[in-house]
């Protein structure tokens, strides 16, 4: 039972932690028109590769780390594009996957739902 808890509790505080991040990236982040140029799959999951100009002309192509399935579109597709202005090779395409609120959200849940598991398993018979 204690280790449902601890994966449980484990899992809900990671979830949070990527919400607090992605909340952090979203408030600093500034939302450019783009494109997909290419996409790299590990796995089942799709990473695509964007190019966009940021306001001050800098033309930047870099990959995400935020992977989706399927993928947030098709190598040629215009989407826009969140980066940090400090370093804007840190970029996310700006879905509902790739804000990271759904990701962490996730998390949050498969953990509660661990947790519930915990306490049903340990009420006696």
């Amino acid at each position: 039972m204690l280790a449902f808890y601890a994966v449980g509790l484990g899992v809900i505080v990671l979830g949070v932690v990527i919400m607090v991040n992605a909340r952090r990236f979203r408030r600093r982040a500034v939302r450019v028109p783009g494109r997909i140029v290419a996409m790299r799959v590990r796995g089942s999951m799709y990473y695509p590769v964007v190019a966009f100009t940021t306001l001050d002309g800098r033309y930047v192509e870099t990959g995400t780390n935020f992977g989706s399935s399927p993928p947030p579109g098709r190598v040629g597709d215009a989407v826009y594009v969140l980066y940090d202005p400090a370093d804007p090779a840190r970029a996310r395409v700006d879905s509902l996957s790739g804000r990271g609120t759904l990701f962490g959200a996730l998390f949050v849940a498969f953990g509660v739902v661990f947790t519930a598991m915990a306490t049903l398993l340990s009420l006696p018979a």
